[in-house]
């Protein structure tokens, strides 16, 4: 373990000198992630300590629902990939309690449960046992208790526990085990309580180097001398969470479960994801995390605005992208986009994410932690997004055709998103996205698509819906008003390219430094040039009549195709 008293070996030595604290040396040699254990804490109170890795659809409400319990929650992030440290960061600066939490960063790969943990010296940066013991090692109170970022404490059982840890600075020292009862998250986000899944494990104990974590042959165990007598704390006092879309076992090095909790789980988990629910599951409502944690306090200043209107931008709000690129699609949003993601001032991931037409699961209502969650997952694509620049932003030609609900939506995330939507002639957009869609979408060039299956394609409802500008645009209006949209067309990109960039840049208010016109005048993502057949455009004819003055009316300009 690396763990090492100051004084002589013999057993009696150990018993009749108790050094202070108890030194831990790793045998990698990094003296940065030393660390010591005291014989006992003399600061009252309780510390938390919650190990994350990946855990962006859980730990604000693991946090939540703790909040008001501990006196101080230390958070240790192992190397997430996910938006797991950004959701902490919002959870400790949305509530004046947020200031308990702490995070740590422990980033070395760690050793999962089963055959990788068994092979790993338990004295390793890598082992599962040093790390917990580091983790433990953050706490500064008299009592620690082990939370991990998968639990939910019951919202009806915050008092008794509460109650518990207020209490626990008085008396003789003592240990506690807690009570959870599993529950699996469905597709549907209806939550299902499975009998018989409650699981007990001692998790709130005295800080000191005489309780700490040992090496097993499959995870870590807690050791505590005889003397600490440990008391249970019933009946269950929190959810341990388990999402059916989710891979909840690869923190696991194999499926041959060493012990009959984590066999049981796999079975159900297995069961519920195959649709196969037991008649004694007991059905939880999808408000279910909301009850337990509560919803968040309004803010003050959204009180007396008029019902409808979208809230102020705050907490997760204040992380969403500055501007979004809604359209069109084949109308030289690749060109903008190429552009703005080479700008200094510019973080964007790549083109086309396509969340909120393809990745946003069932919104919630507004506020909601299910909503909250979707949020949390949108801002993700941000995260590890290239570029340093202070202005985030994302281009998706395909929310132009968006449905009313989920634009009522992007609103409420972003009210003072800029908006770009750039245009063509809706016949020459529509036969460009034939000429692309058809060999990269369906493998074959153009030529050799019959004129029926072409047809078909040309009148098909996304790709009328995409050159209907009128439509889309109404749809957005209702939602944004008019000085949030930047109106560009692909005639700009290809005889004023520059200063069509410019106005762009001014408009997101960043520099408007530009690249030189070589650079501008390169084409991005163009398709193959094959010659409209006449039959295609007097098919275009007789079904695209879209109003090119209602269009010009909307941008506030005359659109070039108008005659």
């Amino acid at each position: 373990m690396g763990d090492r008293y100051p004084s002589a070996k013999p057993e009696f030595m150990l018993l009749a000198f108790r050094p202070a604290q108890m030194e831990f040396r790793n045998r990698e040699g990094d003296a940065g992630f030393s660390f010591v254990l005291p014989r006992r804490s003399r600061t009252p109170g309780t510390s938390a300590f919650v190990r994350a890795k990946d855990e962006e659809s859980k730990i604000e409400s693991c946090l939540r629902s703790i909040l008001p319990v501990f006196d101080e929650i230390h958070v240790i992030d192992n190397g997430s990939r996910d938006a797991t440290a950004e959701i902490v960061r919002h959870v400790r600066g949305s509530s004046p309690e947020g200031a308990k939490i702490r995070v740590h960063s422990y980033p070395f790969a760690v050793g999962r449960f089963g055959p990788e943990h068994a092979g790993t010296p338990a004295d390793s940066l890598h082992s599962l046992v040093y790390f917990t013991n580091w983790a433990l090692s953050r706490c500064t109170r008299r009592h620690v208790c082990k939370w991990d970022a998968d639990m939910v404490l019951a919202g009806e059982r915050r008092g008794a526990l509460a109650g518990l840890v207020a209490e626990l600075d008085r008396g003789w020292p003592a240990a506690w085990s807690l009570a959870g009862q599993t529950v699996y998250r469905a597709l549907d986000w209806t939550f299902r309580e499975p009998r018989g899944e409650v699981n007990r494990e001692v998790r709130i104990f005295p800080l000191s180097y005489d309780v700490r974590f040992h090496w097993r042959e499959h995870w870590e165990e807690l050791i505590r001398p005889r003397w600490l007598r440990t008391h249970r704390f019933a009946p269950a006092c929190f959810h341990e969470l388990k999402f059916l879309d989710e891979e909840e076992f690869d923190h696991w090095s194999t499926t041959e479960f060493p012990s009959p909790r984590k066999r049981r789980e796999w079975a159900s988990f297995e069961r519920l994801r195959g649709g196969r629910p037991h008649g004694s599951d007991r059905r939880l409502p999808t408000t279910f995390l909301d009850d337990q944690i509560g919803e968040p306090d309004a803010s003050p200043r959204d009180a007396g605005q008029p019902p409808g209107t979208p809230p102020r931008r705050r907490g997760l709000s204040r992380g969403m992208p500055r501007f979004v690129g809604i359209g069109a699609t084949r109308a030289g949003t690749s060109w903008v986009a190429a552009h703005l993601a080479t700008h200094s001032d510019i973080r964007m991931g790549r083109k086309e994410i396509h969340f909120f037409d393809r990745k946003l699961r069932a919104p919630g209502a507004t506020g909601s932690a299910r909503d909250r969650y979707n949020q949390l997952r949108y801002l993700a694509r941000f995260v590890r997004a290239p570029g340093g620049g202070r202005v985030r932003g994302e281009i998706t030609p395909a929310y132009a055709i968006l449905e009313p609900d989920v634009i009522r939506r992007v609103a409420e995330w972003m009210p003072d998103a800029k908006l770009i939507f750039m245009m063509r002639d809706p016949v020459e957009r529509a036969w460009s996205q034939a000429r692309n869609g058809f060999p990269r979408w369906r493998g074959k060039p153009l030529e050799e698509v019959g004129r029926d299956e072409l047809t078909a394609y040309l009148d098909s409802d996304p790709v009328r819906r995409r050159s209907d500008y009128a439509r889309c645009l109404r749809a957005w209006l209702a939602n944004y008003p008019r000085d949030q949209f930047f109106f560009g067309f692909l005639d700009e990109i290809q005889g004023r390219p520059e200063a069509l960039l410019r106005d762009l840049l001014g408009f997101l208010e960043v520099d408007l430094a530009v690249p030189d016109p070589a650079s501008l005048a390169r084409p991005v993502n163009a398709s193959a040039p094959v010659p409209m057949p006449d039959w295609v455009r007097d098919h275009f004819e007789r079904t695209y009549a879209f109003d090119a003055d209602e269009v010009s009316e909307l941008v506030g300009r005359p659109v070039p195709w108008a005659k």
